[in-house]
């Protein structure tokens, strides 16, 4: 039961990690021989994307650079960008390198190539837009970002959490210094973690060095994005929040006089919680409203859980001053266990609608990063279900320390020999017992102050490996937010590079999935890049641990050198065989194979 809700809590990933904007077509298409030049290249994406920190850039046969500049939304469509060319462009093979920023904030970029009059110079054209292709930006851009994204959700996750957890379970502990103090620490976290993020926005949407963390005009344009924009409300809502938080412990004194500060903290909290989606994918595809319900239904209650925690920690941890300390803090633990439940099933409902959205297919799950990340936040999470029961159990189940009340003058004994609830086993002196002398011993043979200390430090340990797991949760997330998610990395078309016979084949399978609407391209070039006219190319698909035999590609020569096939079959997933022949002459003939993952 708790693998199995732990796995369903990680396929929600972050609850705002969201898909990047992905490439849909071009114009001119990729790979293609112009008669006539064009004036302008337009790109379509699949939702809409920003060009404050992106261009398009277009390189001509000598590596110079040759568009115009000025890359806009054509018709003001958000869903495209473009960048006009100058007239008269020559022949040979051109170079477009792109880069965009998504709806949920990344930036994606990518190149391709395409000819006019003739594709002249392509093999050089092709290792350009290979490197443009694999760039990345900076690494200590990425980790220090990846931190940065941490601290926000940590921060988010304690201050939303930490204060409802007070309101719901004990307002007594508004009075208390650490809990007051890990509250303003948390403010302060998440204000310097959202700032932060503001400046490094632009180096990593630019793709510049870590060095222009400091630019101004970097800092400013951020502020104009949709990113920016989100951010600027999360610090206005914090410094609202500021009364909110001062407040707290006059509330817990006249909670009847303070509906008014109570209706202004759900108010915030739920703001503060609602800016991730508001910057991801939540609010920017399918249904917002529901994107949004499931966002805020799984970061709400999964700050309700940290939370608890946070105040679980903040009461156990010794050097609570006894006027502070609440009267039982296992009684504590049993009065947040409810709400912790609670938690748990909202985190399982959308997380497993959420991993529908993000995941898609076991294939996903375990064939890209973002899949092979999740699986190790399912193995953490695990482990953080798991120490949760063993929390529960200390203070609602079987392991609970059952503390009779005192009648006035009682002391702290124990039955004694033949009485009920007696064992054989001498009792301690509560004034003389230690943990080692408790070690070893059964509930009922222990003092009740001893009872309640053992319960106590059982549970102190147990909330300490909660705090330390949940920890290394959010680091995990703070990845996946990052991550392309593993539905829309699984749906990239199947790409392989052939060369054979003095030629090269670029084969493509599109989209490479069960059923009928696959497409299969090869391509092939000569020596110089141009496109190869050849007798023959046939091709066929087989799965080795199945029984279905070979199944004939049935290609047809779309344009010299290209044949290709549509509408294709394929019937069960799984690592399909692809064999390829081509032939150049009468004599010369050759087969290459690769293995092409169906999903």
């Amino acid at each position: 039961m708790a693998i199995g809700a732990a796995l369903l809590f990680a396929l929600a990933g972050a609850g705002t990690a969201s898909a990047h904007a992905e490439l849909e077509s071009t114009d001119p298409s990729q790979s293609a021989v112009l008669i006539v030049p064009p004036r302008q290249v337009v790109l379509h994406f699949d939702e809409p994307v920003e060009i404050d920190f992106g261009s398009v850039t277009v390189f001509g046969p000598r590596g110079t650079r040759v568009d115009e500049g000025g890359t806009h939304h054509p018709s003001g469509d958000s869903h495209s960008v473009a960048v006009p060319l100058p007239s008269g462009l020559g022949k040979g093979t051109y170079v477009v390198a792109w880069r965009v920023i998504s709806a949920d904030s990344h930036p994606v970029h990518g190149a391709f190539l395409f000819s006019v009059g003739s594709a002249a110079g392509a093999v050089a054209a092709h290792s350009l837009a290979n490197a443009l292709s694999a760039a990345t930006g900076s690494t200590a851009v990425g980790v220090v970002f990846g931190v940065i994204r941490f601290v926000v959700f940590a921060g988010l996750l304690v201050l939303v959490g930490l204060t409802a957890t007070v309101m719901l379970v004990w307002r007594g502990a508004a009075r208390m210094r650490r809990v007051r103090r890990v509250l303003w620490a948390s403010w302060a976290v998440l204000l310097l973690g959202t700032i932060a993020s503001i400046a490094v926005q632009g180096v990593y949407a630019a793709a510049l060095p870590l060095a222009h963390v400091f630019n101004p005009s970097l800092f400013g344009e951020v502020l104009h994005t949709r990113f920016g924009e989100v951010a600027g409300a999360r610090i206005v809502l914090l410094i609202a929040a500021v009364p909110i938080l001062s407040g707290l412990g006059a509330w817990a004194e006249h909670r009847r006089a303070g509906r008014w500060w109570l209706l202004g903290a759900a108010v915030l909290g739920l703001g503060l919680l609602a800016t991730p989606g508001l910057s991801g994918h939540a609010a920017t595809t399918g249904n917002p409203a529901v994107g949004m319900a499931l966002d805020l239904g799984h970061l709400g209650a999964a700050a309700l859980w940290i939370g608890g925690l946070a105040l679980l920690a903040a009461v156990l941890i010794p050097g609570v001053p006894a006027a502070e300390r609440p009267p039982d803090s296992v009684e504590l633990a049993r009065r947040f266990s409810p709400f912790a439940l609670g938690a748990v099933a909202v985190v399982v409902a959308t997380g497993l609608l959420q991993s529908v959205r993000q995941v898609g297919s076991i294939y996903a799950l375990l064939n890209t990063v973002y899949g092979l990340t999740l699986l190790t936040k399912v193995a953490l999470v695990t482990v953080l279900v798991g120490l949760g029961a063993v929390s529960r159990r200390l203070v609602v189940g079987r392991w609970a320390f059952a503390v009779p009340r005192r009648s006035a003058g009682a002391t702290d004994t124990v039955p004694t020999a033949g009485e009920p609830g007696a064992v054989d086993q001498e009792p301690l002196d509560a004034s003389r017992a230690t943990a080692a002398d408790c070690k070893g011993r059964t509930v009922a043979t222990l003092p009740v102050v001893r009872r309640r200390r053992v319960a106590t430090t059982r549970l102190q340990r147990s909330v300490l490996a909660e705090v330390t797991v949940a920890a290394a949760v959010l680091m995990v997330t703070a990845l996946l937010v990052n991550a392309v998610p593993a539905k829309l990395a699984a749906a990239q078309p199947f790409v392989q590079t052939f060369d054979v016979l003095g030629v090269q084949v670029n084969a493509i399978v599109d989209p490479a999935r069960v059923g009928t609407g696959n497409q299969f391209h090869f391509y092939v070039l000569g020596s110089l890049g141009q496109p190869q006219a050849i007798p023959s190319l046939t091709a066929t698909i087989r799965l080795p641990e199945s029984r279905t035999g070979a199944i004939e590609v049935p290609l047809v020569v779309a344009s010299p050198g290209h044949f290709q096939a549509s509408d294709v079959d394929i019937p069960e997933a799984g690592r399909w065989r692809l064999e390829v022949t081509i032939r150049t002459s009468v004599t010369d003939e050759a087969t290459v194979h690769a293995n092409v993952p169906v999903r």
